[in-house]
């Protein structure tokens, strides 16, 4: 009944917000509102949680509505959660950074409030953010742009922690879904920035990384016939997708170099000895036959999923059907989790029976146990790559 009760509380805390302040509240959820700088912090108190403190839009960066971002949804902006009074919160309070899901496309800051309210009553310092997406309502974007952005907010963080009293020597990090994928990416770039290069500037230690079905293989043929099937998407369209996505133009291309590109931001392909601690939850509801079919491109012909595993150059054989959990195949657990074991990177995993990031909803003691986790690691931590 506890755990209910921190959830249900939580939930209780962000409707109440929106009650006594509907008008910014609106305008923060769906865009808009007033930006707040984190040298002038309001945050205010939240009665229906009583270890909750809010404060919105507070920006991170220079890109803002009117200055180079086209909406609220993609500017540099964060929502605040404190679990106290600024000024009486512990110095060494953990910090948890929130990277929303979307496909990469949609969403916002808003999604990540529940969990950082439920986080709250458990003393950590929530940080949702917003960051740059692609999609032709914002333009066309990669994930090396995405990156960026929580680089930037990562490098924020000093400046957030004299604002609230906290001394942030280290941070865990996490997302759902697009978010989980980011946040993996962004973690493990700290021990292996060579894969991607980016030159990520890392100024705060990330202690622990958390992904809720975040993608991890996106070159694998179970990832490509997951989302296929979740998407109702043509195979030339997710290629056209994932080279935009990857740093190319919005065409078909040859496979073979699209591969190579989307491999460097699969996370498998960064793990190694010196990663973060990796927290995640992952989810399974269904199986899906390699007998089905797949369209090659919009209108055109339907050929056998199987096909896949020839088309994407698997050194192995098509099963009968995969597993998913309606978006993001089983495989893309597997192999994440076999890596990081194979290294000796600490993981802690759970595959649960539900749909895609609905773990938490479904299993309710899975949210305690991964902010004991995280916490674990946050108190024992040691840079990455280190």
């Amino acid at each position: 009944m506890k755990k209910q009760s921190v959830l249900l509380a939580a939930m209780c805390a962000v409707a109440w917000a929106f009650a006594q302040n509907p008008a910014d509240m609106m305008a923060a959820f769906f865009g808009g509102g007033a930006v707040a700088s984190v040298d002038k912090l309001a945050p205010m108190k939240v009665p229906m949680a009583p270890n909750m403190w809010l404060s919105m839009n507070v920006s991170y960066g220079p890109r803002q509505v009117g200055s180079g971002a086209v909406h609220a949804d993609v500017a540099q902006l964060y929502d605040l959660v404190l679990p106290g009074e600024v000024g009486k919160i512990p110095k060494d309070a953990p910090v948890f950074v929130y990277i929303h899901g979307g496909a990469w496309a949609e969403g916002n800051k808003s999604w990540g409030l529940p969990m950082l309210a439920d986080m709250a009553g458990r003393g950590f310092v929530g940080i949702s953010m917003n960051y740059t997406m692609n999609s032709p309502r914002f333009g066309e974007h990669c994930f090396a742009d995405m990156l960026a952005d929580v680089d930037a907010l990562v490098s924020h963080l000093p400046k957030l922690g004299k604002a609230i009293g906290v001394n942030i020597k280290r941070v865990a990090i996490g997302g759902s879904s697009a978010g989980g994928h980011l946040a993996l990416l962004y973690a493990y770039d700290a021990a292996n920035p060579s894969v991607m290069g980016l030159r990520l500037a890392h100024k705060v230690p990330v202690a622990c990384v958390f992904s809720d079905c975040g993608p991890t293989d996106l070159v694998s043929p179970e990832f490509s016939m997951s989302g296929m099937n979740a998407m109702k998407m043509s195979f030339r369209d997710s290629c056209g997708l994932f080279s935009v996505l990857s740093g190319g133009k919005l065409e078909f291309g040859n496979v073979a170099d699209l591969r190579r590109r989307a491999a460097k931001f699969s996370p498998v392909s960064l793990v190694k000895k010196g990663c973060p601690p990796t927290v995640c939850v992952y989810a399974e509801c269904s199986k899906i036959a390699t007998s089905g079919k797949y369209l090659v491109s919009p209108g055109g012909k339907e050929l056998p999923y199987s096909g896949l595993w020839k088309e994407l150059g698997s050194k192995t054989a098509a099963p009968a059907e995969i597993g998913t959990d309606g978006i993001v195949p089983t495989q893309n657990y597997t192999v994440l989790t076999n890596a990081l074991k194979k290294c000796g990177v600490p993981c802690e995993a759970r595959l649960e029976n539900a749909q895609h990031t609905q773990v938490f909803m479904k299993v309710p003691d899975s949210r305690t146990w991964a902010y004991e986790c995280i916490l674990k690691h946050l108190s024992s931590a040691r840079p990455a790559g280190r």
